[in-house]
């Protein structure tokens, strides 16, 4: 198994196979803690090949730097099947979460384990935001 996706970002969607991402990003900013997300959305794209068709359990979790787990461990069970003829075949996950919370600033982990073995993982940054030192027009970053 290969994972060619894994993400955090604003929305996602798998639409007939096709995973559809919207506004990747790699860290969130608050004023002050604990800090909360109120919606997005982890993508992921995981490749099987044929020998391993058939039932699989993913989860996905967040980690804190002392490898503690943050919120709930969101579980799914999945079934690879294979189109006739192909030597692999790609599976889009996608997990949609609402108000996920982190408790302090910094550097957290989203891990993903298929089966209960860790395959992959990204960093996702929890900063104290800084304050703007002018207003900014409606249309700059």
């Amino acid at each position: 198994m290969i994972v060619e996706i894994l993400s955090i970002c604003d929305a996602a969607t798998d639409y007939s196979g096709r995973l559809n991402l919207l506004g990747a990003f790699e860290g969130i900013a608050s004023a002050s803690a604990p800090i909360t997300r109120e919606s997005c959305s982890i993508a992921i794209r995981m490749r099987f090949g044929v020998l391993e068709e058939g039932k699989h359990l993913v989860a996905v979790k967040f980690v804190d730097k002392d490898d503690n787990t943050i919120g709930p461990v969101m579980n799914a069970g999945i079934s690879v099947k294979m189109q006739k003829g192909r030597e692999s075949g790609a599976h889009n996950l996608v997990v949609n979460l609402n108000r996920i919370s982190f408790p302090r600033f910094g550097t957290y982990r989203i891990q993903l384990l298929v089966d209960g073995e860790w395959k992959s993982e990204i960093p996702l940054l929890v900063a104290q935001a800084r304050a703007r030192s002018r207003i900014t027009g409606a249309m700059e970053n």
